[in-house]
This record gives structure tokens, sequence and C-alpha cells, in this order.
């Protein structure tokens, strides 16, 4: 492993002094000044979630930096009493609305054979009113995500520059050989990358070119720390022809050289299938009765890639 990876103090320094910028060219220099090594390059920008934010007074006023935190302090978790001291303050919630980049870095030829790095951007903006409606919510969860928020939401004016925050890097290599020897772990994203390196797509293709993976840490019921892996394409999939699970033969084979051409790898109607909850199981269903029919047009190396999808089918 290379050593500076280790050293995450420096990575979150780094992203902390860059300025956030469309092309994220202060990050990335900073970035590549650290880690020579890894060539990283932006891949994917996810976007539309955001985090619970703070207090502010009508005129923008900081308040409190953490909502739940302060509710709970004034409140001693007795919403009747900060409806009481609050409800006419006029007094403002805040969230930060969020964006997650993902940047990659290629280390090799095999589909886990790259660095990952993920960074967060976040800029505050004012939310709500603190009650929504005027209504005492009956706990303090209520209070934070109460009934008719969004439409309660007013202009999303700033409060501050946004600002990146590091958030985590990953030699995927290192997570497969971690993660398939760990008992209850989640393995369906390496039987992924397994399939795109014995499918046509990586005998042409670098998976890091076309996914990266959204990792979710969580622990286990026995307190283990685990990771959830979802693969994400970098590039928006092209959608599926309701039609196409009807064809067959000549029809269906021309349908998939299309679906492929447009999604820019080969295979694409497949690892398209896996991240789309079995949209286009009927599909793959298809092409497998075409075999059996002796209609041979998915390349040698992807039949039996099919036939083990048929066998034990699964999804994200």
């Amino acid at each position: 492993m290379i050593e500076a990876v280790l050293n995450e103090i420096h990575l979150d320094k780094a992203c902390g002094e860059a300025a956030p910028a469309a092309d994220h060219a202060a990050l990335l220099a900073a970035v590549r000044e650290l880690l020579p090594e890894l060539p990283f390059r932006h891949a994917l920008t996810r976007s539309g979630w955001h985090r619970i934010g703070g207090v502010v007074t009508a005129d923008l006023g900081r308040v409190a930096t953490n909502l739940r935190q302060w509710a709970e302090t004034e409140s001693d978790h007795d919403m009747f009493a900060l409806y009481e001291d609050y409800a006419d303050s006029g007094y403002l919630t805040t969230r930060f609305d969020g964006r997650t980049h993902y940047f990659v870095a290629p280390t090799g030829t095999r589909a886990p054979d790259f660095f990952q790095l993920e960074v967060e951007e976040l800029v505050e903006v004012v939310d709500r009113p603190l009650f929504v409606d005027d209504e005492m919510p009956d706990d303090i969860e209520e209070f934070l995500d109460p009934p008719g928020a969004i439409e309660a939401r007013v202009e999303p004016q700033a409060l501050a520059a946004p600002r990146y925050i590091y958030r985590a890097i990953t030699d995927i290599d290192d997570l497969v050989a971690d993660q398939v020897t760990s008992e209850g772990s989640d393995l369906r994203y390496i039987r992924f990358l397994e399939e795109w390196d014995r499918s046509s797509a990586g005998g042409r293709e670098r998976f890091c070119d076309h996914f990266v993976l959204r990792l979710l840490p969580f622990r286990d019921r026995f307190g283990e720390h685990k990771i959830e892996a979802t693969p994400l394409p970098i590039d928006p999939l092209p959608a599926a022809d309701p039609a196409a699970a009807a064809m067959s033969g000549a029809a269906l084979a021309n349908y998939l050289q299309a679906y492929d051409g447009a999604a820019g790898f080969p295979m694409a109607w497949y690892f398209a299938m896996l991240i789309r909850k079995k949209a286009m199981a009927d599909i793959a269903q298809s092409v497998w009765l075409d075999y059996g029919r002796n209609y041979r047009y998915l390349p040698e190396r992807d039949l039996p890639i099919l036939k083990g999808w048929i066998k034990k089918p699964y999804s994200f």
C-alpha cells in the first residue's frame, strides 16, 4: 500500500483548504502533490442529498450550529417547553446541501485495480421555520423532521461559501481482499467486479472508466464494521426498451448490440440489469432461451456469466 494513503490527516487538510470549483482543479492539484503515484481524475458527482444543520435568527444571525443538540439542551426533550419558548422567535433551521465527488486513479488492468477518493462538497443554507405550520412536535425526532418540512422550505439563502470535506480514500483491491474472507459481508459487488473481468467488457475496457462504487460503512448485528458497496455508472446508462423483452433471434441481437454501443462498453445491457433491480431481467431470460435454440450472438466469454446469473440471479 502506498504509505501516503495512510496519512489521511494531510488529505483532510488539503480538502479543507481547496476552493470548490466545477473542474476541482485546486483540489486535484493538492491531492496529486500528496499522492503523485496516483493520477486521480474526477469520475462522478452524486447530488441531491442534505444533512440537518443548525439554527439562525430571522436576520440570519447564528444561534446554534447543531439543531439536535440545541433542541435537546433548550428543552430537555420537553417539546411543549421548547414550543412555548421559541414558537414566536422567528428562528429558522438550516441544512447542508451536499454533493459527493468521486475521483479514481487506476493502478492496473483488473476491475478492482484502482483507488477511489470521495470528497463531499457542502454549503449551509436556510431551510425552514423552526416550527412548521406553527405545530408543536410530539418528540425530538418529529421536531427534526416534521410533516410538511419540504413544503415549508424558504428561499435557500447560503450562509457561507461551499467547502470540501474529505470523506474517504479506498484501495478497492485491498477492500475486495479484506471482504472476500469476512463472514457476513455483502459480496455482490465482488461478483460484479469478477464478472466484469471475465466478460467482453473487461477484455476491452477499464472498470473505473465506467463505474465507481458507492461505499456505505455499517455495523452488523455482531458490532463488526462492514461496507456495503453499490456500483454507480459514471455516465447514465440507456433506458431499456420495454419491447425488448419480447424480442428474440436477430432482433434481440441487434438490440443488445445497439444498447452496448450507446452505453459505450460491451455487455452493458447485462451490467445495467444488475444495478436496476432486475428491470431488464426478462431480456436476460430471452437471451438464454435463444442460446438454447442455438442463436449464438453473445461472445463466448459472456455466456458463462449469463449462465451463472440464470442459476443464481442477483441485483443491487
